[in-house]
This record gives C-alpha cells, sequence and structure tokens, in this order.
C-alpha cells in the first residue's frame, strides 16, 4: 500500500468556508400525547403535529 497513487481532491471553495449551517429551535417541554395516539399521528407532541399538504396544495390541473 505504501506506492499506492494518492487522491487529490480540489475544491472549489477555501478551506474556511463552512459546508452547511443548520438551525434547530430549542422545543418547549409539552404534555404529550396518549401512546396511542402518538402512534396513530406520528408524533408524541401536539406541537409538532402539522398537517402534511401533499396533492392539496397544487391545484389540479396545473401544468408547468
Amino acid at each position: 500500500m505504501e506506492n499506492a497513487p494518492k487522491m487529490i481532491t480540489i475544491s472549489p471553495f477555501p478551506p474556511e468556508t463552512p459546508i452547511g449551517m443548520a438551525y434547530v429551535p430549542y422545543q418547549q417541554w409539552e404534555t404529550p400525547y396518549d401512546e396511542m395516539v402518538a402512534f396513530s399521528r406520528g408524533t408524541m407532541f401536539p406541537s409538532l403535529d402539522l398537517p402534511f399538504i401533499g396533492e392539496e396544495a397544487v391545484p389540479h390541473g396545473r401544468k408547468d
């Protein structure tokens, strides 16, 4: 393995450039759902129980 060629990676960004940044807000504690409700809703916290809007968000017949 000593004679194996070394791979060189060239980045278009300077080394001090951050790859990404995340923002995760603190979640306030709240009374969780009952375990069976939480299982059916996919979350145990009522404030995280948000509706999924799939095709409802796009008018029918819309063509882009």
